[in-house]
C-alpha cells in the first residue's frame, strides 16, 4: 500500500517518553475535533459523491470530458479523505 499503510513514527524516542509521561489526567478526556476537520470531511464526501455522479452522467451521455473530470474529482476527494483519516488516527494515538 505504501507510506499511508505504515504507522507514523516520531523522530526520536524522547518524544515517545515525553508523551507517555504526560498521560496523568488527560487519559479519560477526549478533545472535540474542532470545526475544520468536520467541515473538511463533509466537503470531501460531497466532492467525492459529486465526482461519482458526474462520472456516471458523463458515461450515460457519452461525454468523455465530463467523465474524466468527474473521475479526477472523485479520486482527488478520496485521497483527501484518506489523508484526513490518517491524520485523525495519528491524533488519537498521541
Amino acid at each position: 500500500m505504501g507510506a499511508l499503510s505504515t504507522p507514523r513514527l516520531d523522530a526520536s524516542t524522547s518524544q515517545l517518553d515525553a508523551t507517555a509521561a504526560n498521560t496523568d489526567s488527560s487519559v479519560g478526556e477526549q478533545e472535540s475535533p474542532g470545526a475544520f476537520p468536520v467541515v473538511a470531511r463533509i466537503m470531501g464526501w460531497l466532492f467525492f459523491v459529486g465526482g461519482l455522479v458526474g462520472a456516471g452522467l458523463g458515461i450515460a451521455g457519452l461525454h468523455v470530458e465530463i467523465t474524466v473530470a468527474g473521475l479526477i474529482l472523485a479520486c482527488t476527494a478520496g485521497l483527501i479523505l484518506l489523508k484526513l483519516r490518517t491524520d485523525r488516527e495519528a491524533r488519537e494515538t498521541n
